[in-house]
């Protein structure tokens, strides 16, 4: 099964526990977010994993994708921890990771909204 990670923007912690309340209104449908800061691979590989836990992911699929996406967009990377160094001490970048159904479907619920 392939997963999709993606690093949504900056956000104050309150909308990214609106965003987890969210996901967690429906765990078994969407993707699952948190906030990082620092921006750090063993932090998102860490939260990744016990996402991946709790959704019965492919463990080794969602490592790989981790992995390859933190790999594959490094000068991305690098510019997201830029960005959070300028920001105020309260703010977290987003992250989501899902399959691409997860996405899809939280895409559908949000035009439905």
């Amino acid at each position: 099964m392939a997963y999709l990670l993606q690093f949504c923007g900056l956000s104050e912690p309150l909308q990214i526990f609106y965003l987890e309340q969210s996901a967690a209104a429906t765990p078994q449908s969407g993707p699952v977010f948190a906030g990082f800061r620092p921006f750090q691979l063993d932090d998102l590989l860490g939260w990744a994993q016990a996402s991946c836990q709790r959704r019965g992911w492919d463990a080794e699929g969602i490592e790989s994708t981790v992995l390859n996406v933190w790999m594959e967009r490094a000068e991305v990377i690098r510019q997201w921890q830029w960005r959070l160094r300028q920001e105020p001490a309260d703010r977290l970048l987003v992250a989501g990771l899902g399959t691409h159904d997860d996405w899809q479907n939280r895409c559908e619920r949000m035009l439905q909204a």
